[in-house]
């Protein structure tokens, strides 16, 4: 049997592929050979051979054993490569496509396990159609997309993105998706009515410009950025000529999806899935490219929520997020998994005054109401994480208000992280005393300034880069250190988990859900020293029979009384009413009884704080 074999030599040049670890397949049959031995017989002879040598493998007896068999072998050769991954391209890992050339078989057993899982660059697409082909489609799970922007020249480096960069970037990037589902749909089409669909899941891992890690200077590709950037004083033409603000000059520049309605619809795709990139996503695209998956099972979508110096910019972001989910959420039928994202990074600076991020005419948050309306009544939805800066909006319309439409029916878990910050620009935490609090001074006008490169003449923008300053930057978004809130402000945060218990209470499969955010706490590592750290706070509830994950079962509280309902209040000194306990009491009962398990546990105390400990009392000494 012959093969293309430069066809398969580019496919190791433009895909990347990962064999994680696999299962054992059991088998009824009796086998004559076991396929670990035989597996050590092809690693001898690999070690033996080039790689493009064949390997000479006695195959007679290999010949009758069933195509399972050598799946079974193929997986095993698999899981061997994946840990010897840290020497790149060399041993069996560099080898493994050479046994597809053996037989039929083989070619399928190691066809089977290269096409599982590849890694993809938009650049590369006419190499993968043309090699992603026949029964390799079928074996294809995962692609791990990567999105290639255009390049620039070296002396746009100096200044920040303006509207044409972002133009021409959101170009490359709707024509990179646009490429890749056009290929996708046409292999659906191909087999529609004939077999059944493709399950294949989509990740966006990666987004760049080969430009961005360029150094000014030598050419060079760098690593990392310049550790600190200050502005260039005035008639210092040298340090002009050299600035470079490499990842800074695109950090307020978000991806957008260009024409959403005209991407290509994909039946195949069952999961997609956005990461937290260098070149960040508006937070809307995410949802748009999933208005085109209609048989989208799971979707796992990382948002970037961190911009504090300019507000204008992440309010209309979050608007237009809240629009997106309102238009293509209720479309998503099949979505049984979801998780939405939106990082922001944990808030050290107590004095800081957050920005309001509610309408105007409403003083309602728009993304928290939308998220509970669009996902309340997918009958499909059982699991559900959100995370952000969120209110008591995303569980229930008003505090006032009576029961609405039953909404979540069907989900099983329910997990909620919250920010310290609430989006109508307050705290869900207060300094002990009014004595300890500390109220910075409020920058006049400063949350109408739109950032860089958005309005401005080039003239500003270029006088902007020259002035910019990642300390100052540093102090007008907040991340300068003054810890003085420690305890819950209860009238920020007692509505907030009663909202929260209302709508457990209304749903009938939930299993486990958490209401939780983080906070900073004081470690006391010697007498003379203490220093901050994190710290989970929230409550929990757990039904009859239902387990937390691995990470909460650290602590010996959260594996007990397994059989009966139970609710977790990790929320260190402070005490909640019993009018907040009766409503968390609720969750659970008309299902499970009156029986309950509440306990008041401390996470950071029983698994945290040892580990702390030890770390920095090392680092210490």
């Amino acid at each position: 049997m012959q093969h293309t074999g430069r066809q398969d030599d580019a496919l190791e040049n433009t895909v990347t592929c990962r064999f994680p670890a696999r299962p054992t397949l059991h088998l009824q049959e009796k086998l004559k050979y076991h396929p670990m031995c035989l597996l050590q017989t092809l690693l001898r002879t690999l070690h033996t051979r080039s790689v493009t040598t064949t390997p000479r493998i006695h195959h007679r007896n290999m010949d009758h054993l069933p195509q399972e068999i050598h799946n079974e072998i193929g997986a095993l050769f698999a899981d061997v490569s994946e840990s010897w991954r840290t020497v790149p391209r060399s041993g069996p890992a560099a080898r493994r496509h050479t046994l597809a050339t053996i037989s039929r078989p083989w070619q399928e057993a190691i066809e089977r396990q290269t096409f599982r899982q590849l890694r993809l660059r938009s650049t590369d697409l006419d190499g993968f159609e043309k090699i992603v082909r026949g029964s390799r489609r079928r074996y294809l799970g995962t692609i791990f997309y990567t999105i290639v922007l255009p390049e620039y020249d070296a002396d746009a480096r100096c200044r920040f993105e303006r509207e044409p960069d972002r133009r021409a970037n959101d170009k490359a990037f709707t024509k990179a998706l646009s490429n890749l589902f056009g290929i996708l749909k046409a292999w659906g089409d191909e087999i529609v009515g004939k077999e059944h669909p493709y399950c294949i899941q989509l990740e966006i891992e990666a987004i760049y410009s080969p430009s961005d890690d360029q150094n000014l200077n030598t050419g060079l590709r760098v690593p990392g950025r310049v550790i600190r950037l200050e502005p260039v004083e005035p008639g210092n033409e040298d340090d002009a000529a050299h600035r470079d603000l490499q990842d800074r000059r695109f950090q307020y520049s978000y991806l957008t999806l260009l024409r959403p309605e005209e991407l290509p619809v994909v039946t195949s795709l069952v999961a997609f899935t956005t990461r937290t990139t260098k070149r960040p996503l508006a937070p809307k695209t995410a949802i748009d490219i999933a208005a085109k998956l209609p048989n989208l099972r799971k979707g796992s979508w990382f948002m970037s929520d961190t911009e504090r110096r300019y507000p204008v910019l992440r309010r209309s972001q979050r608007h237009e997020l809240a629009n997106s989910i309102q238009k293509a959420l209720p479309g998503s039928a099949g979505l049984r998994t979801l998780e939405v994202c939106m990082r922001q990074e944990l808030l050290w600076n107590h004095a800081w005054h957050p920005a309001d991020l509610t309408c105007a005419d409403t003083a309602s948050d728009p993304l928290c109401g939308a998220i509970r309306e669009t996902t309340g009544g997918l009958k499909a939805l059982t699991n559900l994480t959100v995370t952000g800066c969120l209110d008591q909006s995303l569980f229930w319309p008003s505090p006032a208000a009576p029961l609405p439409e039953p909404f979540w029916q069907n989900l099983e878990c329910l997990d909620v992280q919250l920010d310290m910050t609430t989006p109508s620009g307050g705290w869900y935490f207060k300094a002990r005393t009014p004595a300890e609090h500390i109220d910075a001074p409020v920058t006049v006008g400063s949350d109408a300034l739109p950032p860089p490169g958005y309005g401005y003449s080039e003239e500003e923008d270029i006088i902007a880069a020259f002035q910019y300053s990642d300390s100052e930057n540093q102090r007008r978004s907040g991340d300068s250190m003054c810890l003085f809130r420690w305890v819950p402000d209860e009238t920020t945060i007692v509505p907030l988990i009663e909202a929260f218990g209302r709508a457990c209470a209304q749903m009938p499969a939930l299993r486990i859900a958490s209401l939780t955010t983080t906070i900073q706490v004081p470690l006391q590592v010697h007498q003379w020293r203490s220093v901050p750290v994190r710290s989970p706070w929230g409550v929990s509830y757990a039904a009859p029979r239902a387990e937390f994950s691995r990470q909460w079962q650290l602590d010996p509280a959260f594996r007990e009384n397994l059989h009966q309902r139970r609710i977790f209040w990790d929320v260190k000194d402070w005490l909640p009413g019993s009018h907040l306990r009766r409503v968390m009491s609720e969750i659970g009962r008309d299902r499970y009884g009156d029986e309950l398990v509440e306990k008041h546990v401390d996470f950071w105390a029983a698994v945290m704080k040892p580990r702390e400990l030890a770390r920095l009392r090392c680092s210490y000494w």
